[in-house]
């Protein structure tokens, strides 16, 4: 087999040991949520996806785009068993592979609710085992104990009723030895189930989940033919989401958003007013060409990319590996190229002028090519992690006294005009603002070794700030 990289994201469907197996050369990732492809793809740039297992819960569940978007790329996308059944299902006619009978039930129609496969577990530390059980394993399990004679037909009908009408929190196959009872089943009958249930178990998902790692560690060595890789379609949300809230790695392998790099050089950097103007003013040229209709040129791309590369200090030939090094996918390298084109186009007849919000890749594109990105990364990521561990961090000194106190810390002004300042350097609300400001003083205070502050001291007064606008279904912020 080749030296490819092929993912896995598995959780309680099948036991880490078992998969690995099945395919011990594959990467086994934890269940995976909303951004958790994307960052995969960036961190691995894998030559095949098998998600079987995700999050939903407790966090966004993942994006369909983002199976789509590594289709797209040629990287081949097989779905199985749960949340990797659904997606195959709704993402087939994309090219995703689906596999095994929880998929064929879901993309016949047979089966249509999300909670046919949702359960709870613990978490990786325990190996994610299951505490609750899935309806189609809860269900087929019944269907085997009426196969074998255990129950007739008309109750596993209603025991399958019953189990159906609880919240998929508190499914458990054995609530159905006393659901038995309750219907009347005779005991000796109730006993005999009982046996059978503990002892002739069958789950759908750890059978679709062997077969799906199988069906990866069997794929052809190449990416996905050309001809068979679907357009991703654009969306507002999707290239928002792609540009806050993927997390990558920085060189010491600590996860950090992207939108959270952007917001740690905001706070750190005394030249982030000339950065926004730079990048604002790029956003306005590239966006302003494209609204006339002017057409970029293969020269002129030839001509951009030469450009870029020679910021970052690379050759053309190696400009694409550098730009993955960067965390950005081929999609954003493209963007990136086309914009600097239209740009170079712009700057010959229309001058430049702010005119447009600017995005976070754009503000992300200039640390890359000022060179500025790892050790940005690096530092957003390593105060990330100090101030999680840091008792400084649920402090409530309010936004003056936190202000004061990161002055002191930093080579940082606090602005005469707060709002303005927000604006001009597109830090969103005040209590987003405050989040962020609040990690960089206690992973400050952690580093210096200062003493806990007493807000009262301080006089914290109330800030004006709209809690309810900080981001929830967001891993930025």
């Amino acid at each position: 087999m080749s030296d490819r990289v092929d993912l896995v994201f598995l959780g309680p469907s099948l036991s880490r040991e078992e998969a690995a197996g099945i395919y011990p050369g594959a990467v086994y990732l934890p269940p995976a949520s909303m951004g958790d492809v994307l960052s995969a793809m960036r961190k691995y740039r894998p030559h095949a996806i098998a998600l079987i297992d995700g999050s939903f819960f407790q966090t966004m569940a993942t994006y369909h785009k983002e199976l789509v978007e590594a289709l797209s790329q040629g990287i081949w996308v097989i779905g199985a068993s749960s949340m990797g059944a659904l997606r195959a299902a709704e993402c087939a006619e994309y090219g995703m592979i689906g596999v095994g009978e929880v998929y064929e039930a879901y993309a016949s129609g047979d089966l249509e609710d999300d909670d046919e496969v949702a359960l709870s577990h613990v978490s990786e530390e325990f190996g994610y085992r299951p505490v609750t059980e899935a309806m189609v394993d809860i269900r087929a399990s019944l269907a085997a104990a009426e196969d074998a004679g255990v129950i007739d037909h008309s109750e596993f009908v209603e025991l399958c009723a019953r189990q159906k009408a609880r919240w998929f929190m508190e499914r458990n196959l054995l609530t159905s030895v006393e659901d038995a009872r309750q219907l009347g089943v005779a005991d000796d009958r109730v006993k005999e189930l009982g046996t059978f249930l503990r002892t002739s178990r069958v789950s759908l998902k750890a059978q679709d989940a062997r077969l799906a790692i199988a069906r990866l560690r069997d794929l052809p060595d190449g990416p996905m033919p050309e001809e068979t890789r679907p357009t991703l379609p654009y969306s507002r949300v999707y290239d928002a989401t792609s540009a806050r809230d993927v997390v990558v790695h920085s060189d010491m392998d600590d996860p950090i958003t992207l939108d959270k790099i952007r917001r740690f050089v905001t706070l750190t950097d005394s030249r982030t007013s000339e950065i926004w103007t730079e990048v604002r003013r790029r956003a306005a040229l590239h966006r302003l060409m494209a609204a006339f209709g002017v057409e970029v040129e293969p020269d002129d791309l030839d001509r951009a990319r030469a450009a870029l590369a020679a910021d970052l200090g690379v050759s053309v030939a190696h400009f694409a590996d550098e730009c993955r090094d960067l965390d950005m996918t081929p999609a954003q390298i493209e963007a990136w190229v086309k914009e600097e084109a239209y740009v170079r186009r712009a700057e010959q007849w229309v001058g430049g002028h702010a005119m447009y919000t600017l995005f976070n890749t754009e503000f992300l594109n200039h640390l890359r090519r000022s060179g500025e990105y790892r050790a940005a990364r690096r530092g957003a990521a390593f105060q990330e992690r100090v101030a999680e561990s840091s008792p400084h961090r649920h402090t409530q000194l309010g936004m003056a006294a936190a202000m004061a106190v990161y002055q002191q810390l930093a080579s940082w002004e606090a602005p005469d005009d707060l709002d303005a300042y927000l604006t001009d350097l597109n830090m969103g609300s005040r209590a987003e603002f405050y989040e962020r400001l609040m990690t960089a003083v206690a992973s400050g205070m952690e580093l210096f070794g200062m003493k806990a502050i007493d807000p009262a001291l301080l006089g914290a007064e109330d800030d004006g700030m709209d809690h309810a606008l900080t981001p929830k279904n967001t891993r930025g912020g």
